[in-house]
């Protein structure tokens, strides 16, 4: 009999995770069926009585980040740093537990790319993967980052994140022009969103790196204004997805996760998608 593990969220169709995690597994040679369940933020506390001990746990999507912390007590400190968990897990005493590793995810993909370390950095969105974007961008070494946000009480909130972690974040509006500055610029809106704010920014000569979590579809619009006015790197949360769910499979398991076979998986279903 095989057990359990799911990605929530909502919308869910598009989600690449039943992919990697399945994939995983296979390699693993472990038995644990992986599914995809929409799930609305008031459906998420069904969702959580529901877990016993046929399951390994979830992992998280928009928009229930921020929602589970109200509804499992125990929490990582990166969590209770970045106020949003994406993985339900069974911690060493076996509790279901709380963790972010969607920080883990940004740092590896930046890493990875040879861009650390950063000094500054510009973050479009206050939402909860821009929380993770900040704490990732604080291991990476930033001390000054502009966060463009249209909502106020979000940006409010990571303004503070920023003075907890001792780096100064300047909050902007997009209702003007926006100067992007620093080492890097991470996207974390949706590409749908994306086109009235690319209209909102000024004239640049050279832009600075890109890390878009968006990736669904790729190339995102950022991507392409990126591809068209820069020629500058360009990196695609299809990486940040990759390494958020190695982190996952070792917390479901306790094994090492096969990277290399996550990997060809997630671009054999981006080819197919």
């Amino acid at each position: 009999m095989s057990v359990k593990a799911a990605v929530l969220g909502s919308p869910i169709l598009h989600s690449l995770s039943p992919v990697l995690h399945r994939a995983a597994y296979k390699a693993l040679g472990l038995n644990i069926e992986y599914t995809a369940i929409e799930t609305s933020a008031s459906a998420l506390r069904q969702r959580i009585s529901e877990l016993n001990s046929d399951f390994l746990g979830y992992s998280l999507t928009m928009p229930l980040k921020q929602e589970v912390l109200a509804l499992i007590s125990q929490q990582s400190p990166l969590v209770t740093e970045t106020g949003c968990a994406n993985t339900v897990y069974r911690n060493a005493h076996l509790d279901w537990a709380l963790q972010n590793t969607d920080v883990f995810g940004i740092t590896e993909t930046i890493r990875r790319a040879g861009l650390g370390p950063v000094a500054s950095a510009c973050i479009i969105g206050s939402g909860a993967t821009a929380r993770s974007a900040l704490s990732a961008l604080a291991q990476l070494g930033a001390q000054e980052i502009t966060c463009f946000s249209r909502n106020q009480g979000s940006a409010s909130i990571i303004q503070t994140h920023g003075e907890l972690l001792g780096v100064k974040v300047r909050v902007m509006g997009l209702d003007h022009r926006i100067h992007l500055v620093g080492d890097l610029v991470i996207s974390t809106v949706p590409s749908s969103a994306q086109v009235d704010i690319i209209q909102a920014f000024a004239a640049i000569q050279s832009l600075p790196a890109l890390l878009d979590i968006a990736y669904n579809p790729w190339p995102s619009e950022m991507a392409r204004y990126w591809a068209a006015h820069s020629g500058g790197l360009v990196l695609s949360g299809i990486e940040m997805l990759l390494w958020q769910a190695t982190v996952q499979v070792e917390l479901f398991t306790g094994r090492s996760a096969p990277i290399e076979a996550m990997r060809a998986a997630l671009l054999d279903g981006l080819s197919t998608a």
